[in-house]
């Protein structure tokens, strides 16, 4: 497909590079220099140097002849005016990141109002993801599928775990619960296991269950399931913002610290019921005499990677608190795989999943559609859901029938309101959403599971 993206910001950056990697023919449209020239040293794209919202140069990037035009530059005003432009100059399906507070109480009248295909918010689809993750204390990361009725987690394996040396065979005998285990991540290597395959110490693990058996399981291996209750926030950006909206729906205890008094200011205003601190976070007495060490969560959202890495380490150091940490720049992510802090978060990399999902099921018009989409250690593997509209070559055949490619398990089936953990007799039918886990493939539609078909 031909798609023009519009902003070369952080977001932009990863999204070009993620759909050059889907083989996509990517045009990128910036109005700096040096962006161009960064993006045009690390990705294989076109690029122009111009205003993405100027009629002649979406002619000259050719959107008469696109699929998409995806706007994500700094200014969501700006975004909205390339997406009506771009419509208006061609067929093409527009995408806008819109990020303001405000705009987002009305982003289904937008949407329709200009004809906009999607819009994403990286700042409330980051703060959700960390929603997501305060659910299970334990889980290293957490998505879910079927409206949250199936759980995939990450956790890592102590010293000692009953479940350590056993084959995933005899999972079940092991532990009282039904979970099923499809990655295993042991040190570099990413492992998609077969009945065979052995849990090691100090593996990572990603399962899926509903959340009956996440409970279960965690009582297993001797973990405490509790529900985190008390909140401690770094910063009081945008994340905060949306972050602070989604935990005090469910009364959770919330303090906010941030060293910029309007930003407290405004906070303060916006959300009463929250402790809102008016200092410098990194002052490690001030943090002790705020409670650091009594709260349940401790969240790092500044500006600064570096600033976010180093509290988290600090709060990790008690292995009483969840610390969980965001890091804008990606590099960052990759170096940091030795010091094993708990749930870091990148907002780009969100966003850039969120659309190559929707671009990843508007080109594929077969019989299966993909309805979520997560990128996995490191994006190193895929965790899809598909919703079959429709008999195709994996419906009504037993699962143990099919020839899937290598390193694809059929993770999950969701089916008249109720999850099935699939067996080899299991089938898929007309109606079926289903949970996939892949390394090494991306998979468009659910018939690409196949080896041969």
């Amino acid at each position: 497909m031909k798609i023009i993206i519009v902003g070369c910001g952080k977001v932009g950056f990863t999204l070009a590079k993620a759909l050059v990697e889907e083989k996509h023919n990517v045009i990128v449209i910036d109005k700096e220099q040096s962006r161009i020239d960064l993006i045009q040293n690390s990705v294989d794209c076109m690029c122009l140097v111009g205003n993405g919202a100027i009629q002649s140069v979406l002619l000259e990037a050719e959107v008469d002849t696109a699929d998409f035009v995806i706007a994500v530059t700094s200014s969501d005003e700006l975004n909205i005016l390339t997406c009506m432009i771009a419509r208006k100059s061609s067929r093409c399906k527009t995408i806008a990141r819109i990020r303001n507070h405000e705009y987002a109480k009305q982003i289904e009248y937008i949407m329709k109002e200009l004809d906009i295909s999607l819009t994403i918010n990286p700042e409330l689809a980051t703060a959700r993801e960390i929603a997501r993750i305060s659910r299970y204390s334990n889980s290293i990361s957490s998505d879910s599928f079927f409206k949250g009725r199936l759980n995939l987690l990450k956790v890592k394996v102590n010293e000692g775990s009953k479940i350590v040396g056993v084959k995933l065979s005899q999972i079940q005998k092991v532990l009282n619960c039904s979970i099923l285990i499809c990655v295993i991540e042991r040190d570099d290597n990413i492992i998609i296991p077969t009945g065979d395959s052995e849990i090691k110490e100090n593996d990572n693990i990603l399962f899926v269950a509903d959340h009956d058996n996440v409970i279960k399981f965690f009582s297993e291996i001797g973990f405490n399931y509790k529900p985190l209750k008390s909140f401690m926030i770094i910063g009081a950006g945008r994340i905060s913002r949306y972050l602070i909206d989604i935990l005090t729906k469910s009364n959770s205890n919330i303090k906010v610290i941030e060293k910029d008094l309007g930003r407290c200011e405004s906070l303060s205003e916006a959300f009463p019921n929250v402790s809102v601190v008016n200092a410098d976070a990194t002052d490690k007495d001030l943090l002790r005499q705020e409670g650091m060490y009594d709260v349940d969560a401790f969240v790092t959202l500044t500006g600064m990677d570096e600033e976010n890495i180093i509290l988290s380490l600090l709060a990790n150091a008690t292995k009483k608190i969840k610390v969980i940490t965001k890091i804008n720049h990606l590099s960052f992510i990759d170096a940091l795989k030795d010091i094993h802090l708990d749930s870091i978060v990148n907002p780009e990399r969100i966003a850039a999943n969120i659309i190559v999902s929707y671009v990843r099921a508007s080109s594929n018009a077969s019989s299966s559609n993909i309805e979520t989409l997560y990128s996995l250690c490191n994006g190193r593997v895929e965790g899809l859901g598909f919703r079959i509209k429709g008999k195709s070559k994996v419906t009504n055949v037993p699962l143990k029938d099919l020839s899937l490619k290598p390193n694809v398990i059929i993770a999950g089936i969701y089916r008249n309101g109720s999850v099935i953990r699939p067996n080899g007799n299991d089938m898929l039918l007309d109606g079926d959403s289903v949970v996939v886990i892949t390394k090494d493939n991306k998979l468009n539609s659910l018939v690409d599971i196949l080896e041969r078909f």
